[in-house]
């Protein structure tokens, strides 16, 4: 693996420190949003997907360049989402609202990186990568799917 790949990687892994850390902020309202069974998946899958970043990049030797891009990439990811989010974070519609952001963004990385995984002709970077991609577009689909049900039941309140 190149520069380039290594910090694409720390790019995925800085999605998945934030998402983490989301996760642990907004428990009680993505609970709620989520379900408690999901919630608990979703804390799962993303716990898995951190650590064969962390492994993949480590195998490729490129695990500090990974580490400093994560760093710095989480840092501006997180700057965005107290922005937005603000003191809302008992609000399971603002987090919603949020993740469209967020699960958007990652995708597009995820996205990037899976077509890295094929230049490089990289099986196990080529599985997580569509399984990444597939994930969020997932959880996408869960927080527009919410935010519908929301739209729509406060337009007749």
């Amino acid at each position: 693996m190149n520069e380039f790949v290594g910090k694409k990687l720390g790019e995925l892994l800085a999605f998945n420190r934030v998402g983490t850390d989301t996760y642990e902020k907004g428990r009680a309202s993505l609970v709620i949003a989520l379900g408690g069974e999901k919630f608990l998946d979703v804390e799962e899958k993303n716990r898995m997907h951190g650590e064969e970043i962390i492994r993949l990049a480590t195998e490729g030797g490129v695990i500090d360049v990974t580490l400093a891009k994560a760093t710095a990439t989480e840092e501006k990811l997180k700057s965005m989402r107290d922005l937005y989010v603000a003191d809302q974070w008992d609000h399971p519609t603002e987090l919603m609202e949020w993740s469209g952001f967020f699960e958007g963004a990652a995708i597009v990385h995820w996205a990037l990186m899976r077509g890295a995984a094929e230049g490089l002709n990289h099986e196990g970077l080529l599985a997580l990568t569509e399984e990444g991609v597939n994930w969020h577009y997932e959880m996408l689909e869960m927080a527009e799917g919410h935010l519908e049900n929301i739209g729509q039941s406060k337009s007749v309140a």
